[in-house]
């Protein structure tokens, strides 16, 4: 990828991209699952409701619907929205002005870098837009992967926006790459939508819902921390930098048992931002590091608002004053996390130890009964010996007078044996 600079007059210089499609497939290899790639058009149909949401006192002021569908014999996914929709100009400008997001500045919505759009780069050869605002016509617009000039503009649609308001915005993304779309199912989606949107699946008036081709669709849930048994940390933190205050939501929980998949995490205006134990410059400055945020029995959020901001590949918080300020403000609950986990550790250790004493008893309970047994085939075996070399002594043996006696004959045997006598010796 080569960027060239022109020259103006002035001395001065810009920077020219002259190849956009390398550099937009390159940034969009970031992504390292269909499902994460699908998760930034879901995020922005919850921006566009986050207005919508704010406009109405904190609440939604119908039921919005977000739909994502999954059409296998297309090989694409669509998803979309009943929500407020998109101008032509606004349509076009999100394709047009890349690395440019009319979101930065508002505090309260999610998109800041102006690269969610580019997302299906990294796995699919087309995305196509449609959207509806209820001042403009329901418009279209189509993308090619390896696309960056002649793109056609928005085109007016005949037919009637499909959505319960007609309004909103459909984003579909087809013609996915084999390794990108063989694994994708509706739980796989469903499970990447309530680990990523958890907090804000928790608003009243909110579904979102995953719908492979031919089967129901599955609504996706909050996860509820009160079921789980264990000890809640809670606290909401005040924290003043330059005489402003952020405040920071502190919700954790030390479970009595391990919870796969929800160990704590780092959101920001209730998306998800990255596991705490695998932000590393949060456990550079940990004490007790891993051994604490990363402990299977420790699971939560902490919401960070807007006293930081994540770095674009929301692997970690952009480095200055204000996330220095924030982590000492988490850190300084680690002891009291540390100690709670440790009555867990304890907890453990005794049950391993019960569960040992009980294995060494029955291995050598099970050894006892072993040797019982042969001791007794043993017995039997020399008891059978030694009877067998007494009867063959026996039979062996003569009597005790040396004499040896004939044997008993009856009358009738005896007089058989006499000889018979002739008549001259009668």
């Amino acid at each position: 990828m080569a960027v060239s600079a022109a020259t103006h007059s002035s001395g001065t210089l810009d920077l020219q991209i002259s190849d956009p499609v390398s550099m937009l497939n390159e940034i969009a290899r970031r992504y390292e699952s269909t499902e994460r790639i699908l998760m930034e058009y879901v995020d922005n149909a919850l921006d566009d409701a986050e207005t919508l949401y704010r406009e109405n006192d904190s609440a939604y002021p119908y039921e919005v619907k977000i739909e994502v569908l999954i059409d296998f014999s297309n090989q694409s996914v669509t998803v979309r929205d009943n929500c407020q929709g998109m101008l032509k100009d606004t349509l076009e400008r999100i394709i047009r002005n890349v690395g440019e997001s009319q979101k930065r500045g508002l505090t309260w919505v999610n998109g800041r870098f102006g690269f969610g759009v580019q997302a299906f780069r990294a796995a699919a050869d087309v995305i196509r837009f449609q959207t509806k605002n209820e001042k403009s016509p329901h418009f279209g617009l189509e993308l090619q992967r390896d696309q960056h000039t002649g793109i056609q503009g928005a085109q007016v649609l005949s037919e009637s926006f499909p959505s319960n308001t007609n309004t909103g915005t459909l984003v579909q993304v087809r013609g996915f790459d084999d390794e990108w779309f063989e694994n994708i199912t509706a739980e796989s989606i469903k499970q990447e939508i309530e680990s990523h949107f958890e907090r804000l699946l928790a608003r009243p008036n909110l579904m979102i819902t995953v719908q492979e081709e031919g089967e129901e669709p599955v609504r996706c849930r909050p996860f509820r921390y009160r079921d789980i048994p264990g000890r809640d940390i809670q606290h909401m933190l005040d924290v003043r930098i330059n005489g402003e205050t952020y405040p920071v939501e502190v919700h954790l929980k030390v479970a009595d048992f391990e919870v796969p998949g929800r160990t704590v995490r780092f959101f920001a205006r209730g998306r998800r931002v990255n596991q705490v134990s695998e932000i590393k410059s949060f456990l550079r400055k940990s004490v007790y590091r891993t051994s604490v945020w990363g402990h299977p029995h420790l699971l939560g959020y902490i919401e960070v608002g807007e006293i930081v901001r994540p770095v674009i590949t929301r692997d970690d918080f952009v480095r200055n004053k204000n996330r220095k300020i924030f982590y000492d403000a988490i850190l300084n609950l680690e002891d009291e996390i540390k100690n709670s986990l440790d009555r867990i550790n304890e907890a453990q250790r005794d049950t391993t130890l019960n569960r040992l004493e009980d294995v060494l008893r029955e291995v050598l309970d099970k050894i006892a009964r072993q040797d019982r047994r042969q001791l007794r085939l043993h017995t039997a075996t020399q008891r059978k010996a030694k009877q067998k070399a007494k009867k063959q002594v026996s039979a062996d043996t003569p009597s005790s007078t040396g004499v040896s006696h004939p044997p008993v004959l009856s009358d009738g045997e005896r007089t058989a044996n006499l000889p018979s006598l002739t008549s001259t010796e009668r």
